[in-house]
């Protein structure tokens, strides 16, 4: 069924189940992977947006429940290009994280926060 979300400012029509959860519309289905998935019942915060101003846990909301409403993801705090402040101290964070490993590697952590970087480089 066709849901219409307004994320980040931009509608975008969405076939998706009414009940998907609107955490995995966002990251699947709309490509915006800076909303993360935690625990799956709305406790832990990792999955948090703004709808209407207001922030919510998106993992065990509706999708169908954000039609009609502005979902503000972290990709959309940047303004005319330049990052937010939450969005600079999440990538500080994880290079602070990454110039304090002892391996190679990145962190399980890194990967997940690419839509961060995303954001840097104009995001979705």
């Amino acid at each position: 069924m066709p849901i219409t979300l307004t994320v980040n400012g931009h509608a975008r029509s969405v076939d998706v189940e009414p009940d998907a959860p609107l955490l995995w519309v966002l990251r699947d289905t709309l490509g915006l992977t800076g909303t993360k998935f935690g625990c799956g019942i709305s406790a832990c915060g990792a999955c948090t947006v703004h709808l209407n101003g207001r922030a919510v846990r998106t993992c065990t909301l509706p999708a169908s429940a954000a039609e009609g409403a502005e979902i503000t993801t972290i990709e959309g705090l940047a303004a005319d290009g330049t990052l937010h402040r939450v969005q600079q101290a999440w990538i500080d964070h994880q290079k602070q994280r990454d110039l304090s490993a002892e391996q190679h590697e990145p962190a399980a952590e890194y990967v997940q926060s690419w839509g961060v970087e995303d954001a840097r480089d104009g995001g979705a």
